[in-house]
């Protein structure tokens, strides 16, 4: 078939209306770009715990932020959730809604899906008054499942557009909640899919005798259904006249004026729906992001992830933002197939902090849910806080040799950042002249040409050395400055990274350690650098798999800023068994030792013949 679908691009995206629905409108599109001015960092702006598992998008609307939880790994209150999107405080708890819906905010209503029953559960609609805080319920599947209605619900011209999976059906409610209409395909579809509109046309997905995409006109009237290779996973994106979904098998593109497909390709659908950007963005089950061209819909490029991928993209301003659904749950941020950033959660011990949510943007913020209970909010600007440890010596960046007490050193470990419950990994861009490193971006963030600053390091001046040549001293903080238009520093930047140095007194640069024989010795040599003026004490050790112990130990002097290579000298008893033995070097202060040490090395192997 003709991939020629320039003619589709008849509406731009700034003309279509947005709304406070699953994806941010209701034909799906994903596109944020007008909800914020750059682009979100891993910055925790406020997580708040509403327990059970947040697996439905949270969705913003008037400095507000309305989400569902169901089920509960043990305490678990069930309900709507609002929240203040500023600061995560709870403002209200309709406690008698429950599952696995993105609400859809209308006016002073809230309409979203839930589940109501025991052991099985009954599928039903919510309309929430938030004026009065009236809800009324209305019972829309009967058949017994661990899901109720999960479809996401769309208003469009007044009335709710929503699916029940077990029978394949689309219902049309009035917003009071009377039932106007229904359109019945008769079989069981996947629970989450849900309707999509655009065009004066509905489309859903449905079971007549086989799968199929139906579109119907506002009366429910049957416009053309499209047969499909098996069950619709997600829901589907209606980009101008191009409807994009996925089945467990394939990618279709469907022309919705001419009622035919355009396109498939091979793909391992998942719950995660397009949203249109630069490109088409979509993730799989094989955990894959995909970037496919809005004109040729062929792939340009494929990002992976750590796993499969339900959450629906979100897109700003050349920024994909995406979740994987693992047991240790991760925030992606991608451009152009490169990662900007994750944020991955840490889970304790039989514990699966899984994230079906899907990103939502607003107030230059990113909400999301998690299978840990909690909502996350992640800002755009502000200080990101870092505590590192630093050893002198060398270490090597980017296939240079550095000083590990230096800003750039600073900056490398916070780029690897682990917290009580999650961890941060941001990339970095550095160039290098005469062997000065100078920071060009971090966390794909690059200086704007209108600025004077871009990434530039202060303490309590701007030091005017790179950031490989600024060495830190212990307990001393140094800022990462970004978005300065005028002067630089912490108090006039849109973005900070604040790190605390903890500089140890001593590193290990390097650990050699020769072979042996049983009753003669082996020699190991410690490279160390030191920071501060001082006697200290050596010491190798270690044992075979029997476990054989040999050890030897040094004493040496060092200035600050000293280096030196220390002998050590370690005895092998005659008894001792032949074989290999696992050694590591440890370096105290002379006056404490054995019982604090302040480095130790990786492990070397000695040969005992």
């Amino acid at each position: 078939m003709k991939l020629a679908i320039a003619y589709l691009i008849l509406l731009s995206l700034a003309s279509l209306a947005s709304a406070n629905a699953f994806q941010g409108d209701v034909s799906h599109l994903g596109n944020f770009s007008s909800s914020i001015d750059g682009q979100v960092i891993p910055k925790l702006e406020w997580k708040t715990y509403i327990s059970g598992l947040v697996g439905a998008q949270p969705v913003y609307s008037n400095g507000k932020i309305f989400v569902t939880n169901w089920y509960g790994w043990s305490e678990w209150e069930p309900g709507l959730y609002v929240l203040n999107a500023s600061n995560g405080e709870i403002l209200k708890n309709f406690s008698n809604i429950q599952g696995a819906s993105t609400p859809f905010v209308y006016e002073d209503k809230v309409i979203v899906g839930g589940m109501k029953g025991k052991g099985g559960y009954l599928g039903y609609l919510y309309i929430v008054n938030l004026t009065t805080s009236e809800v009324k319920e209305i019972l829309l599947d009967t058949q017994e499942s661990w899901y109720g209605v999960a479809s996401s619900p769309v208003v469009h011209n007044g009335n709710i557009y929503v699916l029940t999976h077990s029978n394949g059906t689309l219902w049309k409610i009035s917003i009071d909640g009377n039932i106007l209409n229904k359109f019945t395909t008769g079989g069981e579809i996947k629970p989450y899919t849900s309707p999509v509109v655009g065009n004066d046309l509905i489309c859903f997905a449905g079971n007549r005798s086989g799968n199929a995409i139906f579109c119907v006109n506002e009366s429910l009237y049957e416009i053309f259904n499209i047969s499909v290779d098996s069950k619709i996973t997600n829901t589907p994106t209606l980009y101008n006249d191009l409807l994009i979904f996925a089945t467990e098998k394939k990618l279709y593109f469907v022309n919705v004026t001419e009622g035919n497909v355009v396109k498939t390709m091979d793909f391992n659908g998942s719950l995660s729906s397009a949203a249109i950007g630069d490109f088409i963005y979509i993730g799989s089950r094989d955990g894959k992001l995909y970037a496919i061209n809005k004109t040729t819909l062929e792939v340009n490029w494929t990002f992976e992830a750590n796993g499969k991928i339900d959450s629906s993209p979100a897109f700003a301003n050349g920024v994909v933002y995406f979740a994987t659904n693992v047991q240790e749950g991760t925030i992606y941020a991608v451009r152009n197939g490169k990662e900007l950033w994750h944020y991955t959660l840490k889970p304790p011990e039989n514990k699966y902090y899984n994230i079906m949510s899907s990103p939502f943007i607003a107030e230059g913020k990113l909400f999301i849910g998690a299978d840990s209970g909690y909502v996350y909010c992640f800002n755009s600007t502000g200080t990101m806080e870092f505590k590192v440890t630093l050893s002198p010596g060398n270490i090597t960046l980017d296939g240079r040799k550095i000083s590990g007490t230096s800003a750039l050193a600073a900056l490398y470990e916070a780029s690897r950042y682990r917290l009580e419950d999650a961890e941060i990994v941001f990339s970095l861009n550095v160039s290098w002249y005469n062997n000065s490193a100078f920071v060009n971006s971090i966390m794909g963030l690059e200086p704007s040409p209108d600025w004077l600053w871009g990434w530039s390091i202060w303490n309590s001046t701007a030091p005017l050395v790179s950031a490989s040549s600024y060495l830190l001293q212990n307990g001393e903080t140094i800022y990462y400055c970004y978005g300065c238009s005028t002067l630089p520093g912490p108090g006039n930047s849109t973005v900070v990274l604040e790190i605390t140095a903890n500089v140890r007194p001593l590193g290990i640069n390097d650990f050699v350690v020769s072979n042996g024989a049983r009753g003669g010795n082996a020699t190991a040599y410690i490279n160390v650098t030191a920071a501060e003026e001082n006697w200290f004490l050596a010491v190798v050790s270690g044992i075979n798999e029997k476990g054989d112990y040999v050890a030897g130990i040094s004493t040496f002097y060092l200035s600050k800023g000293g280096e030196f290579s220390v002998p050590v000298l370690i005895h092998i008893p005659q008894r001792n068994e032949a074989g290999n033995y696992t050694l590591y070097a440890a370096v105290y202060r002379l006056n404490e030792y054995p019982n604090n040490f302040i480095a130790i090395s990786q492990p070397r192997i000695c040969r005992v013949s």
